[in-house]
């Protein structure tokens, strides 16, 4: 059976003028997985060596999460995007590179829709 959440990306890899669409759909199948939290929460620093095992676990959950995150973003992107972006260190960064690479891309759509 083809997990749904898969289908979604691949039918919707990001290619550059896509971007909007792109996003839109990263956003829900992250929603999905209940990990989008990673793309708005801080990170969190890494716990003392004598923290609480709960904050260890939220340390350790949350950068399991921010590692699903990521794959979920590569995987949805094209060949050259995933080399471009490999050494990123984590998807808020990638995110925020790509809203810069297509931002003029997401100005005029919004003009687009509005007029």
């Amino acid at each position: 059976m083809t997990n749904p959440l898969a289908v979604i990306l691949e039918k919707n890899h990001l290619a550059g003028p896509n971007y909007i669409n792109w996003l839109w759909n990263v956003k829900i199948v992250l929603n999905s997985e209940d990990i989008d939290y990673v793309l708005a929460a801080p990170t969190p620093s890494l716990p003392v060596e004598d923290a609480s095992i709960e904050d260890h676990a939220i340390y350790r959950k949350w950068m399991a999460d921010e590692r699903k995150v990521r794959s979920y973003l590569m995987a949805s992107m094209s060949n050259a995007l995933q080399v471009q972006h490999e050494s990123m260190p984590d998807s808020r960064e990638v995110l925020l590179y790509l809203r810069e690479l297509y931002g003029e891309n997401i100005r005029s759509t919004r003009f687009q829709l509005t007029t």
